[in-house]
């Protein structure tokens, strides 16, 4: 993927938040009352080769090429389509900030900005249950022309009480994870226990060079089972990495154990080290893309540590998988993961999520921060939205000449869903003009502006850069405590090319 152009520019003082909510509904109030999964889903065939620099992915347009209104239709409208990744995506950050803590300079290639936007929370209210919302956000910057852009789809909260679920652990225990990573795993599985329920049930494999079947269609009791308990002490780290060979052991007995309208979960927590068996990142994913069909998602935990982790393995495999990749930093991680945040790791509210957004005829993607966008549809994959959660898409878009910009001329956003359990077909749309938008509050956006900073600084690091992601971050937080942002401004005089001025 190509790094993402650093924002140069502050924004000036105008703020702005608009949401409309999906017409009122609760499908899957009455879907989770035990409704079955349909044998097929929207599987989606493997994205093409990356698009080129017009198209964007994982940055924005080559901010250096030319653009003029000479030669522009002015009554064909800029439609793009745009993706931020599986919104619980979120291992990036925190891999990072685990390096920064150690002093260590985190490799520009470990630092996604969408899953700093995922990782790091941008507040926006719930729709309905069963509903999405649209949140649009737009900003002058400092440059005549051009405007900062958040989009933020927001899910419903999480039903309580939740699904049933059937879980399987697919645990390395090979000897890459002595120390701190088999802590991390048994910190991992403690975490879940504390959220399971009576009547779920719980599998678990672990492997090395052989596989071992620990449990399996074990029933727990409640939170804290037991014997869910007893099976993360037991785990000790010795010998190879099959890592192919666990997973299939793994989806083998989800499939025997496979619910219908239950949440059906794979949690693979591993250091990423494949070494014997099959080692290819792709191969290995497939394992877990098959599952798609069946309704079983794959929950990847990167248990590090963070100078020696395989992120590429890792991400791959649970992006094929369509489920969260989360990477833990401390023991504590996992709890924050797997309790505080355990809807949004685990199921899914909305299904194939895809966002269109119409730009007037003047404007282009300049910077985009998400991992892609197209003029093809065709060419994004559409992602799984958890409940509780939000899509966030933040851009700079740029107008050919600003003496053009027509305030009145509108901004449409429109996010196109399927209902996770009965595949119905929702849809959502939202359309302001630049003037209403410019004209409403947003403080959404400094926190995200101030988030993107943060990790493009990382990717290229100078005082500068520091400099303006610092000042950004104090903007956001507007004199009220910001727990996150506190967090990334420590981490960020922690880079090791950081100078005290």
């Amino acid at each position: 993927m190509k790094n993402v152009i650093l924002v140069g520019s502050a924004a000036l003082s105008l703020v702005v938040a608009v949401g409309l909510a999906a017409c009122s509904g609760s499908e899957l109030s009455g879907a989770y009352q035990g409704a079955p999964e349909p044998p097929g889903g929207d599987v989606v065939a493997p994205p093409p080769p990356p698009p080129p620099p017009s198209e964007g992915s994982d940055a924005g347009t080559d901010a250096a090429a030319p653009f003029a209104c000479e030669g522009l239709d002015k009554d064909s409208p800029v439609i793009l389509y745009l993706s931020a990744d599986d919104s619980n995506s979120m291992g990036s950050p925190v891999q990072i900030r685990e390096l920064l803590n150690k002093g260590i300079t985190p490799s520009a290639n470990l630092v996604r900005t969408y899953e700093f936007l995922n990782y790091y929370r941008i507040q926006y209210p719930a729709p309905p249950t069963g509903d999405l919302s649209i949140f649009a956000h737009l900003g002058e910057t400092q440059v005549a022309g051009e405007l900062d852009l958040q989009l933020g789809v927001r899910s419903f909260d999480a039903v309580k009480p939740r699904r049933p679920m059937t879980i399987t652990f697919v645990l390395d225990t090979s000897g890459s994870m002595d120390g701190e990573p088999i802590d991390r795993e048994r910190a991992t599985v403690e975490a879940i226990a504390k959220s399971l329920a009576e009547g779920d049930i719980v599998n678990a494999v672990t492997w090395n060079t052989s596989n071992n079947i620990v449990l399996s269609g074990h029933k727990v009791t409640g939170p804290n089972d037991p014997a869910v308990l007893a099976m993360a002490q037991s785990i000790q780290a010795s010998g190879g990495t099959d890592l192919s060979n666990g997973l299939k052991t793994g989806y083998e007995l989800a499939g025997q154990h496979y619910g219908t309208g239950r949440i059906n979960r794979v949690i693979l927590i591993s250091d990423g080290g494949a070494n014997v068996g099959v080692t290819d990142e792709d191969l290995i994913g497939l394992q877990s893309k098959d599952a798609d069909k069946e309704g079983i998602y794959l929950v990847g935990v990167g248990a590090g540590p963070g100078e020696n982790y395989n992120d590429l393995l890792m991400d791959t495999v649970t992006d094929k998988g369509r489920g969260a990749y989360v990477y833990l930093d401390s023991p504590a991680e996992a709890e924050r993961m797997f309790v505080d945040r355990f809807d949004e790791t685990m199921e899914v509210a909305a299904r194939g999520v895809r966002v269109e957004i119409t730009l007037p005829w003047y404007m282009r993607m300049y910077k985009f921060y998400g991992e892609e966008y197209s003029t093809n549809p065709e060419e994004i994959e559409p992602q799984h939205l958890a409940p509780s959660d939000a899509m966030i898409f933040n851009q700079v878009v740029k107008a050919c000449d600003a003496s053009v910009v027509d305030p009145n001329d509108s901004i449409t956003v429109v996010a196109r869903w399927k209902t996770p359990l009965t595949y119905l077909d929702r849809e959502v749309k939202v359309t302001m003009t630049l003037a209403e938008l410019l004209a409403a509050p947003k403080p959404q956006l400094a926190k995200g502006k101030a988030i993107v900073a943060y990790a493009e600084a990382l990717k290229n690091p100078s005082q500068e850069a520091f400099a303006s992601a610092l000042a950004l971050i104090e903007e956001a937080k507007a004199g009220a405590a910001d727990p996150e942002l506190d967090e990334i401004a420590a981490l960020l005089v922690k880079h090791p090319a950081f100078v005290q001025p």
